[in-house]
C-alpha cells in the first residue's frame, strides 16, 4: 500500500494539466481533421458533380446572371430607353427556361435561381415601360385624382 500511495504522489497536478492538454489537443486535432477532410470530400464531390463546375449546368447560369446585372443598371434609367418588345422577349424566355431549369435531369437550382430573378427584373422594367407609355396608369395621377 505505501506503494501505490508514492506513485498517486508523484503524479502531481502538472503532469494532469498535462494530460488534459495532449487529450484536448488530440481531440481537436480529430475534430478539425474530419471537419477539414469533409469539406475537401465535399467541394470534391460538388467538382465533380453533374452540376458542377465542369459542366455547362454550372457556368451557364453564371453567365446568365449577367442578364440579371443588365437589368438592375437599367432601372436608373428613364422608361423612354426601355424597349417594350425586348423586355417582353426576356419575360418569356426567363419563364419558359425557369420550367426548363425545373425539368431538366438533374435539376438545376443555380438555373432556376437565375431566371426567377431575371424574371422579376424584367417585370418590373416591363411595368415601367408601360407607365411610361401610358398603358398602366402612373402612381402621381393616382394621388392627384385623389387629392
Amino acid at each position: 500500500m505505501p506503494r501505490r500511495l508514492s506513485l498517486s504522489l508523484s503524479f502531481c497536478f502538472s503532469d494532469h494539466l498535462q494530460l488534459l492538454w495532449r487529450s484536448s489537443f488530440c481531440i481537436a486535432e480529430v475534430f478539425w481533421g474530419k471537419q477539414l477532410f469533409s469539406m475537401a470530400a465535399y467541394f470534391r464531390t460538388f467538382l465533380n458533380s453533374p452540376v458542377g463546375p465542369k459542366t455547362t449546368h454550372f457556368w451557364g447560369p453564371v453567365a446568365n446572371w449577367g442578364l440579371v446585372a443588365a437589368g438592375l443598371v437599367d432601372v436608373k434609367k428613364t422608361p423612354e430607353m426601355i424597349s417594350g418588345n425586348m423586355t417582353g422577349a426576356m419575360c418569356v424566355s426567363s419563364a419558359l427556361l425557369m420550367r426548363f431549369a425545373w425539368m431538366v435531369q438533374p435539376r438545376n437550382y443555380l438555373l432556376l435561381a437565375c431566371h426567377a430573378s431575371n424574371e422579376t427584373v424584367q417585370l418590373y422594367q416591363l411595368s415601367r415601360w408601360a407607365k411610361g407609355q401610358g398603358y398602366l396608369p402612373s402612381e402621381k395621377k393616382e394621388e392627384t385624382r385623389s387629392q
